[in-house]
């Protein structure tokens, strides 16, 4: 299978057209379209959508994955024989904004002293980061799935613990007249539209109270929910009292957990979450990879 074809399949996922594809390879439009259809012919299946942003089949999800993995291992087979461009290898990796946010700064610390690979994060939440990896979106995962992808190693982090966190102010103005809270009612913080964790922790609360709040209709009343997308605001929005939210223990500040602090406090209604969490990788590994996987295994010993 011809390595040039390949690499205009993933030009023209990344790229998003044809055209900007061929600019980027540095080719004309014409010759760039014949590399497509030859690579389509030769797997005997259409493997694009001529869209605008060019779509992959479900055949050519699986030849992007490929695409990728022979463009990463030809360049570091061409840079060991002295034969490569000097470029740096990509390391793309699918991450979780609370990992990116604690313990994998030391991995970021550690790439910091390579000189012949970049990282390239995408972010996104732990129970769809594999999604990344079965496209060929990314090369390597944190993710909750255990189950290794197709061609995927997996292996065991650790895990993080997640507390259920207010403004002892905002549970205040949702107390009833006996001093429980009615959680019904109470705003709820998400990080995003895949964000599962208070979906979870608030179902819980409903499977073990008696009392739960129901609308006319006779249904479960849904509180409130924000949504706020970068854990500095998240953290920063809980403690303006704008909605309870789950943050992991390493990012709660000073006294929370001891039930000192001023003005947060958890919430053992609604309890905590353990997220348990895995790294996958291509199992057709290169040396950056390699290091990369030491350099994650070695940080994620102080996940908390």
């Amino acid at each position: 299978m011809n390595t040039e074809h390949l690499r205009a399949l993933a030009a023209a996922v990344d790229e998003g057209t044809f055209d900007a594809a061929a600019d980027v390879l540095r080719i004309s439009g014409s010759a760039f379209s014949q590399r497509i259809k030859a690579l389509e012919k030769d797997v005997g299946q259409v493997l694009l959508t001529r869209t605008v942003p060019v779509g992959t089949t479900s055949a050519g999800d699986r030849m992007l994955r490929l695409a990728r993995q022979m463009a990463v291992l030809e360049d570091e087979a061409r840079r060991s024989l002295g034969r490569g461009t000097g470029g740096r290898t990509v390391l793309s990796v699918a991450v979780n904004a609370d990992s990116l946010a604690t313990w994998f700064v030391e991995v970021l610390r550690q790439a910091a002293t390579w000189d012949d690979a970049v990282l390239q994060l995408h972010l996104e939440d732990q129970e769809h980061t594999h999604e990344l990896l079965r496209s060929g979106a990314v090369i390597a995962a944190i993710t909750e799935n255990p189950a290794p992808v197709s061609g995927c190693l997996s292996m065991e982090l650790g895990t993080m613990e997640y507390h259920a966190v207010a403004a002892s102010s905002l549970l205040d103005r949702h107390r009833r007249q006996d001093g429980t809270v009615d959680f019904g009612s109470v705003p709820v913080q998400d990080f995003g539209t895949r964000d599962n964790l208070q979906r979870s922790r608030l179902a819980a609360w409903r499977d073990g109270s008696r009392d739960a709040r129901r609308d006319g209709s006779g249904a479960e009343a849904e509180p409130p929910r924000h949504q706020v997308p970068t854990v500095g605001g998240f953290n920063a929005a809980v403690a303006a009292g704008l909605g309870w939210g789950m943050i992991p223990a390493g990012q709660l500040p000073d006294g929370v957990l001891e039930g000192t602090h001023p003005d947060l406090v958890t919430i053992p209604e609604l309890g905590r979450s353990r997220v348990d969490l895995h790294w996958q990788r291509w199992s057709a590994g290169t040396e950056a990879l390699d290091r990369l996987t030491a350099a994650v295994q070695q940080a994620a010993r102080t996940m908390r």
